[in-house]
C-alpha cells in the first residue's frame, strides 16, 4: 500500500510526538508504550532516509531537519538490543536523554521554520 507525501508528513510528525522529554513525566507503562512500541515503529519507517528524502524533495522539511531526523533514528536504533533498551534507562541514561532532547529540537525547528503548523 502506497501512502501520499502528505500522509508521510503526518506520520513523520506523529512519530516525533511519541518521543521527547515530556515522556519523563509519564508512568513506566506509558513510557514503554510510547518509546518501545509507537516510536519504534515510526522511527523505523518515517525517520528512514528514503522517507526523509521524499519529504525534503516536497519541501515539507529542510536539510537541517532531515539530518537531525536521520541522526535521531540512528541513535535510537543503536540502543536496540543493548542493556539500555528498558524504561529505567530511558529515565536515567545520557544516551536516552540525548534522543529525547533531539526529538524536541527537531519539533522546535519545524515550528520555527514554519514547516508545519502546531505539533
Amino acid at each position: 500500500m502506497n501512502i501520499t507525501v502528505n500522509e508521510s508528513m503526518e506520520l513523520f510528525v506523529d512519530t516525533l510526538q511519541k518521543c521527547g522529554v515530556h515522556l519523563l513525566e509519564m508512568n513506566d507503562d506509558d513510557i514503554g508504550y510510547y518509546i518501545f512500541e509507537e516510536f519504534d515503529v515510526g522511527a523505523t519507517t518515517f525517520l528512514h532516509d528514503n522517507t526523509l528524502l521524499i519529504l525534503k524533495t516536497a519541501n515539507l522539511i529542510n536539510e537541517e531537519i532531515s539530518q537531525k531526523s536521520s541522526e535521531l533514528r540512528s541513535k535510537f536504533m543503536n540502543l536496540q538490543d543493548t542493556d539500555q533498551w528498558n524504561v529505567n534507562s530511558v529515565k536515567s541514561s545520557k544516551e536516552w536523554r540525548e534522543i529525547l532532547e533531539l526529538s524536541d529540537e527537531i519539533k522546535s525547528l519545524m515550528i520555527t521554520t514554519t514547516q508545519i503548523g502546531k505539533i
